[in-house]
């Protein structure tokens, strides 16, 4: 009788510990693609991209060109804790944009990649 009490007990009190784990990250400011449609190539200067843009993130120099970075990072971590087993998946996806400048700080080239749309809680522990 004992015994049937402690595993009943077991039983009940492992449903409570089992749950679901839902956690969201981020990392840097989303990119407004309004202030990125005002850069012009061959036309915007530096300040002009602090301007519209803020701070870059990251400054790259090499090869006669100087190189604004800014980045915006997403991520969902879906979880289910069991009490043996758990599974817990990490969806990571990040916006970047790259502008280059020439010698005299006007904008050659601007390169932008959005990605962070993409981000969702599918818990998934084995692939796609």
């Amino acid at each position: 009788m004992l015994f049937k009490r402690l595993v009943l007990l077991l039983v009940g009190l492992s449903l409570f510990i089992n749950g679901c784990v839902l956690s969201r990250g981020r990392v840097g400011n989303p990119i407004e693609e309004e202030s990125l449609r005002q850069i012009e190539k061959g036309i915007s200067n530096k300040e002009t991209v602090v301007t519209l843009l803020g701070a870059p993130d990251r400054i790259i120099v090499g090869n006669d060109k100087e190189i604004f970075q800014y980045y915006y990072y997403d991520g969902k971590s879906p979880g289910l804790i069991l009490l043996v087993f758990n599974i817990v998946s990490v969806n990571v996806r990040s916006d970047n944009l790259y502008v280059f400048f020439d010698r005299q700080g006007i904008a050659q080239d601007v390169i932008y990649g959005k990605r962070t749309h993409e981000v969702d809680f599918t818990l998934r522990p084995w692939g796609r």
